[in-house]
């Protein structure tokens, strides 16, 4: 157990800097093409458009087919460069490739060679396609379309060869897809699970100390009991956590294609080692094998280990290297999303901060955090991309990689936009469960602690307040998703609809001081108290057996 509670602020920090990983969907539109060489083929591919400037039909019917003229081996900054490349017809959609100008300057001299369209190409390194940016005067100026296309992608249509037609439209992009009901429910069903299990470890807790008061257990055991207390975790760990965290993120943006292959091998043990622990309690209901291993049989062990927990273990750890090797499979999101929800409970239950006051700065600053890195950090980067979308989707890197700290839910829709995304997925970071999580769980400790000192004998009331306002910031979050029509920081919505409730059920219930402060000092007196009734009891029976006895013996006179 120690080791556990020495590992979890590390994992705290491995997991918080990845919170909210939601991918745009301003600006996709489709570019279909159709080719003539051998057996006339159609493929679809996404293209990024400003659709604050310019406007695209809605259907492929509506739009007109274009001949597609590769130019990619020039800029297109200046009208010499389109020398010896004569555009021959106006209906004609002109590839150059990115760099050296803007977009709009691209634009505007493909214009100025008679082009009725520009597809710019991305860069060969870049995995994705950037909205082409630009003010109201300079598209103001533009009479053609202009768009941008990922190197990959253009790479496989003029490796078809022939004569390429292509039709640029936008499809309406769908509010909202039959994921975000799993999402919601899915992630509020592991925050309460992780609750009630916390809730009923502190129980048992509990009742391990009555048990110890009424055996009048020697203090060791005791000291082994407040091992089960919170954390000991102060402000200036808070700090020092948050500096952390920050410093992560940063390494993740400047050294993607490193750091990238660290967080790989670190969720493959965690996610394991977190299915594990998950698992052992029923598997020890299973199995109850007791047998433990001589140390002089492992190498590398200090203490003895159960063989029961050894074969559960194995087939643990098989499951996440064999999800390593697999990671890039078509099933890798099942394997993913069980090692991932397995995580999230574990931590939930196992990290137990002390006191209402280290959450409440701990939420905060994450909040800040979360909204900083998303909204503030793309006026601060050269290509306007913010820190967290640009590490969400990779970055400029070349391993292709993905960082595996998130949910994966499959799409349910058919909408042509969803070839826009890397993944035919919604994406949920671990972050947007556990933080909220670890308040959740503290309410759920402080509910058993409150009850055990007579303050009410119903119970949850504080759990249930926090899981409800879960829920409730969830499903706004998503709704700001559908109506914003871009990424959303979770926390922005999860950490006041379940912080502020909790706050107000402790002042209109007298009891925020203590939940401040604190659940250990919650309950104290009164389990002090009632192992001194406990004892009282004790001495009460112990007299009246010596009245017995006595009445007794003057009976027998």
């Amino acid at each position: 157990m120690t080791a556990t509670k020495l590992l979890s602020p590390c994992l705290l920090i491995f997991l918080v800097s990845f919170l909210s990983q939601r991918t745009h969907a301003v600006g996709n539109a489709i570019l279909q093409v159709v080719s003539d060489s051998g057996m006339p083929s159609t493929d679809k591919y996404c293209v990024q458009y400003n659709n604050q400037y310019q406007s695209l039909p809605n259907t492929q019917d509506k739009a007109s087919p274009l001949n597609l003229k590769d130019l990619s081996d020039i800029e297109g900054c200046d009208l010499n460069e389109y020398k010896g490349h004569q555009i021959v017809s106006q209906h004609t959609l002109v590839a150059v490739t990115r760099g050296n100008c803007s977009f709009t300057q691209k634009a505007l001299v493909a214009q100025a060679a008679s082009a009725r369209a520009v597809l710019v190409v991305n860069y060969e390194n870049s995995s994705f396609a950037p909205v082409p940016g630009g003010n109201k005067t300079e598209f103001g100026a533009l009479n053609i379309t202009l768009a941008v296309i990922a190197w990959n992608d253009f790479q496989t249509i003029i490796r078809s060869g022939g004569q390429v037609r292509a039709s640029l439209y936008a499809p309406p992009r769908p509010l909202w897809d039959a994921n975000m009901i799993f999402i919601i429910f899915g992630s509020t069903l592991l925050v309460i699970f992780g609750g009630a299990w916390a809730a009923y470890s502190e129980e048992l807790a509990v009742k391990q100390r009555l048990a110890l008061a009424r055996s009048r257990s020697n203090n060791a055991n005791a000291e082994q009991n407040e091992e089960e207390e919170g954390l000991p975790i102060t402000v200036c760990g808070v700090l020092i956590w948050f500096a952390f965290i920050c410093g992560t993120i940063l390494l993740l943006y400047f050294f993607y294609d490193y750091m990238v292959y660290v967080f790989i091998a670190l969720f493959c043990f965690v996610g394991a080692h977190s299915l594990y622990r998950c698992l052992l309690p029923l598997w020890k209901r299973i199995m109850p094998i007791n047998y433990d291993i001589p140390l002089n049989r492992l190498p590398c062990f200090k203490s003895k280990a159960n063989l029961g927990s050894l074969i559960l273990l194995m087939p643990c750890l098989t499951l996440g290297i064999f999800w390593a090797v697999e990671r890039h499979a078509s099933y890798a999101w099942v394997l993913q999303d069980i090692l991932g929800a397995c995580f999230c409970v574990h931590l939930i239950q196992n990290l137990r901060l002390p006191s209402l006051k280290i959450i409440s700065i701990l939420l905060v600053m994450l909040l800040i955090y979360d909204v900083f890195f998303v909204f503030i950090t793309p006026l601060l980067t050269s290509d306007g991309e913010s820190v967290m979308v640009s590490v969400a989707t990779g970055g400029n890197g070349a391993s292709k990689e993905s960082l595996p700290m998130v949910f994966l839910i499959p799409l349910f829709g058919d909408s042509l936009l969803y070839l826009c995304r890397e993944r035919s997925y919604s994406l949920l970071g671990f972050g947007d469960v556990i933080i909220p999580g670890l308040l959740v769980a503290y309410n759920a400790v402080c509910d058993v602690r409150l009850r055990r000192g007579g303050r009410y004998c119903y119970g949850g009331l504080y759990f249930i307040v926090a899981v409800v306002g879960y829920l409730v910031g969830m499903a706004v979050c998503m709704v700001s998703l559908m109506l914003m029509e871009s990424g959303q920081p979770a926390l922005l919505y999860l950490v006041p609809c379940t912080l502020v409730p909790t706050v107000l059920i402790g002042l209109c219930r007298q009891e925020l001081g203590l939940i401040f402060r604190g659940h250990s000092r919650i309950t104290f007196d009164s389990l002090d108290s009632a192992e001194s009734q406990v004892g009282a009891r004790g001495v009460q029976d112990r007299g009246r057996e010596d009245d017995d006895e006595e009445n007794e013996m003057l009976a027998e006179t």
